[in-house]
């Protein structure tokens, strides 16, 4: 004799979920797409970039040696793009990491959009092309990112920039690279760069194993969380990652917050299943509140992963809440 609720069997309420938490998965995941297709504007960034190469103020950079290339030949895929500002005047730095789970990179999303509006605002802004992919190794992006900051600082009044209190922009595993550059363990220090004045992070993605111990009701996001987490994981540390604690964990921003971490900037979509931000950017809140780091948190509802600049949603001018943030901390 068969258990019934309600006249059904528990195989058939168990089909009923699977079915419908399916469909409202994919519609998410389609919904996100169709989203970050205007939100991000890809068109804004390509323009800017038209516009400056015309007037001699855009220019790409490989930041390592040939000599550095030669003994690493997949240093040679690391990219760095220049947007010089408008105004001719000094500005500080800003360094953009686009996401993509350390598999790809988003570069035309969340890259040179988010290059070109600061670009308008004043700044000379960088756009960090790290090694993700089959180019990937062993914190090879952090690597990247400190070499792009000694590249630049050697090179402060060619590009006619300040490197004190630089800002790290990051965007999705972007922000994940940006969280554990501005952290002693795995960061800034250990590559002997100097120490970012602020982070600004988009739906980072800081918990990076997370899916271990998160009760979801959705096994289809579940899956998800757990594809993501061991795909970052396999480009950034190789196919046995699961069984090395220490790799991982070394990705997980929450554990690296010290007391003198950089000061954070973040904003979370409330409706984002690849990095939900009760798991992500609410456990980093925490880990920054309990060492006394300035932090400011916008969290917006609605909003699937990947918005970039978040045009025309209730995102949008976020970066100027960001930037705002990141001046007035440096000036105390």
């Amino acid at each position: 004799m068969q258990f019934r609720i309600m006249g059904f069997t528990l195989l058939q309420i168990l089909e009923v979920y699977l079915i419908l938490s399916f469909l409202l998965t994919v519609f998410s995941v389609v919904r996100m797409y169709v989203i970050d297709a205007f939100a991000c504007n890809k068109k804004k960034g390509l323009q800017r970039m038209e516009l400056l190469r015309r007037q001699g103020r855009f220019s790409q950079y490989p930041i390592y040696t040939m000599e550095e290339i030669a003994e690493k030949k997949k240093r040679g895929a690391v990219r760095l793009s220049v947007f010089l500002n408008d105004t001719g005047k000094r500005s500080r730095c800003v360094i953009v990491c686009p996401g993509g789970g350390y598999a790809h990179l988003c570069t035309t999303k969340e890259g040179y959009p988010v290059a070109a509006k600061l670009n308008e605002m004043g700044y000379t802004a960088f756009v960090l092309e790290y090694r993700a992919g089959l180019d990937c190794s062993s914190h090879a992006p952090m690597h990247d990112l400190a070499a792009a900051v000694r590249f630049i600082s050697a090179r402060a009044d060619q590009f006619n920039v300040d490197m004190d209190g630089y800002a790290v922009v990051g965007f999705s595993a972007g922000g994940n690279l940006a969280g554990i550059f501005g952290g002693k363990a795995w960061g800034y220090e250990k590559y002997n760069a100097p120490k970012p004045g602020c982070l600004i992070m988009g739906y980072p993605w800081t918990n990076v194993n997370h899916w271990m111990k998160h009760p979801y009701w959705n096994i289809w996001v579940a899956l998800m969380g757990i594809w993501l987490s061991e795909r970052g994981n396999i480009y950034m540390f190789g196919p046995k990652s699961h069984f090395n604690k220490k790799k991982r964990d070394s990705l997980c921003v929450q554990k690296w917050i010290t007391p003198d971490y950089p000061p954070v900037y973040m904003f979370g979509s409330g409706n984002d299943v690849l990095v939900p931000t009760a798991a992500h950017l609410d456990v980093l809140a925490k880990a920054l509140k309990e060492n006394g780091v300035p932090y400011k948190y916008d969290k917006f509802f609605g909003l699937p992963h990947g918005v970039g600049l978040g045009y025309h949603t209730n995102a949008e001018g976020w970066l100027d809440t960001a930037v705002q943030f990141w001046e007035e901390e440096v000036s105390k």
